[in-house]
């Protein structure tokens, strides 16, 4: 089964986008090829809701992380390489020798350009080939875990032949030009009878580039590897989880256990509620895909999905008010709990755009709800403290969280440190008189 999220939910966390800032995927991404681009954004697009997987991928990432010498591509070979073996094939060695022969009369005219664009193709597609054989026997020989064995790296062609390190021998052996009779023989090798072997093979490239690439990244920024267990244990436990693409950010203490699904958030604006919220969605969304996330330590239940409303906004073209889009979503969110799915829900500022006594009802009313489905795990903001108080009363299970506001020569500073409890700041005012809106509103009605 597949992991279940949505566009909202990939919006509000940041997750996908090449070009789009401070993604996560561009955190990641620092492939050098574009097919290893490709794979890591095909892992980005489709987490993982099975927990054999999961762990498999971790293992095979740990085991990257653990190679003192990456793999160096060589941009330049590469492209040089991909266009040689793309490019139109003889289905004979007769017809490799018509090839070659033709181009070895054209230089003999002094129209030597084709000639020298093909040597050059295949004299970068057998380094490159050869230089991934002698790496991949390096990876398998230190497979100790045998990690690797359900990957595309496990049974290579290049491992299993010496033909092409002899290919490649004879070849660099003519510096100058490569002679007809051997140049038709890397015609036909390379663009026929091994072609499928060798698009397998720079496959297997584009796969180790992409795992090294995961691999740096988590080695540089020390993030953990998260460990999965089974869904039914409903449980997520993860010490000092940070936002991965925040400077300097500040991380806290999360825990869910079977009996304790909700956390209910309170805090004053600016004090760290939307960035608490998203490094926890961030850190479930990457432990699925199996890659290392921003913490100190993390335990999971395994999800089938993950839903979030934080930036949900009005849609003009529909007619659909900001209240209006809030009910959808909360809608789309229950159907997907309703249908029997462990999920975890993160919902920031319930109907904030109704007015107090309806979004004190409406919030109290479906955080009760949903808490009762206890498959699922939930994370939910308010201001509206008053809903924390009544739930206080007659719902044992939510766990009450709060980021706190310490006033300094009345200016609010903010820790970004959870704490245990309701919040019961309110600084809407204070600001206000800090920017001193009120007082040039006043001086200019005096003035006109």
């Amino acid at each position: 089964m597949s992991f279940i999220t949505d566009t909202q939910t990939l919006k509000d966390l940041n997750i996908l986008g090449k070009y789009r800032r401070d993604s996560i995927f561009s955190l990641y991404n620092q492939t050098s090829t574009f097919g290893g681009e490709r794979l890591l954004e095909d892992m980005f697009q489709n987490p993982m809701a099975n927990l054999a997987d999961i762990k498999h991928r971790g293992a095979v990432i740990a085991f990257f992380r653990q190679q003192e010498k990456p793999f160096t591509i060589d941009l330049d070979d590469l492209e040089r390489a991909q266009g040689f073996a793309n490019s139109y094939a003889n289905n004979s060695y007769l017809g490799s020798v018509l090839t070659v022969g033709r181009q070895t009369v054209l230089a003999k005219l002094g129209l030597n350009e084709e000639q020298k664009h093909y040597e050059s193709g295949v004299r970068a597609l057998l380094r490159l080939l050869v230089a991934l054989g002698d790496y991949l026997s390096v990876l398998r020989a230190g497979d100790r875990e045998q990690v690797l064995q359900y990957t595309p790296l496990h049974d290579s062609w290049l491992n299993n032949t010496a033909e092409v390190a002899r290919l490649q021998l004879e070849v660099a052996q003519n510096e100058d030009f490569i002679p007809l009779q051997v140049a038709a023989k890397c015609d036909y090798y390379l663009r026929n009878k091994w072609a499928t072997a060798i698009q397998d093979s720079l496959a297997m490239l584009y796969y180790i580039d992409a795992y090294q690439a995961i691999a740096a990244v988590a080695n540089a920024r020390n993030f953990v590897a998260a460990v999965p267990c089974e869904t039914h244990l409903q449980h997520i436990e993860i010490k000092n989880v940070y936002h991965p693409t925040v400077p300097n950010a500040v991380g806290n203490d999360l825990c869910y256990r079977k009996d304790e699904n909700l956390i209910f958030l309170t805090g004053a604006n600016m004090a760290g509620k939307s960035t608490y919220m998203k490094s926890l969605g961030i850190a479930i969304y990457l432990a699925h895909m199996g890659l290392p996330v921003a913490a100190d330590a993390m335990y999971f239940s395994v999800k089938d999905g993950l839903y979030s409303s934080i930036n949900v906004e009005d849609n003009i073209d529909l007619g659909h008010s900001h209240y209006y889009a809030e009910v959808l979503r909360v809608k789309k969110i229950a159907t997907a709990v309703h249908a029997g799915n462990s999920l975890l829900i993160i919902f920031d500022e319930l109907f904030k755009g109704t007015n107090v006594k309806d979004a004190f009802e409406a919030t109290l009313a479906v955080t009760s709800a949903f808490q009762r489905h206890t498959n699922c795990q939930y994370l939910i903001s308010t201001h509206i403290v008053e809903v924390g108080e009544k739930l206080q009363e007659n719902t044992p299970q939510v766990q009450f969280i709060y980021m706190p506001t310490v006033m300094k020569a009345q200016v609010p500073t903010y820790t970004y440190k959870s704490k245990i409890g309701i919040s019961s700041d309110k600084h809407g005012m204070v600001l206000i008189q800090k920017e001193n809106v009120l007082e040039l509103l006043e001086k200019s009605r005096t003035k006109f």
